[in-house]
């Protein structure tokens, strides 16, 4: 159970709540050390459970709702989450539902890290393909915090 894994959630037909899987197309563009992972989870739900199976680290990118700050990367562990698990409208029950499945179905569950933007509830838009500007720009910051948690 040595892997490292990158799952990234999100619906590309609904605005920003597509920040996750823009962040996993530019993942998939670059090389990564054998042990690392990469998972687009779309809108998996508690089926996401499976890519949390066989790793000792697991990041999580998802949109994040915004507290003040649009655009903003957040790197945080589930404990102090700080009040961020608020979920975007029409996002579901999201990341903490699946962290609490996990609890029960897993006796050991990975180091997990989360990685999000927050985004402007106006900018999830059902069949609106695209990110705000704000979230597009979130993308590169997204993805060098996440190098940032994958040394080598």
């Amino acid at each position: 159970m040595s892997a490292r894994h990158i799952v990234c959630f999100g619906n590309e037909l609904h605005g920003d709540d597509g920040f996750g899987i823009r962040v996993y197309e530019q993942l998939r563009r670059l090389t990564w050390p054998n042990d690392v992972k990469l998972f687009n989870a779309g809108i998996a739900g508690l089926n996401a459970l499976e890519f949390l199976v066989d790793c000792r680290q697991a990041i999580l990118v998802d949109a994040l709702a915004d507290t003040g700050n649009a655009g903003a990367v957040c790197v945080f562990k589930p404990d102090d989450s700080a009040g961020r698990w608020e979920t975007p409208v029409g996002h579901g029950l999201g990341i903490p539902y699946l962290l609490k499945a996990l609890e029960v179905v897993r006796e050991s569950p990975p180091d997990i890290v989360i990685v999000g933007a927050e985004v402007e509830k106006e900018a999830i838009k059902p069949f609106s393909p695209g990110l705000s500007d704000k979230s597009e720009r979130a993308v590169e910051k997204a993805i060098r915090a996440i190098q940032s948690l994958l040394p080598v």
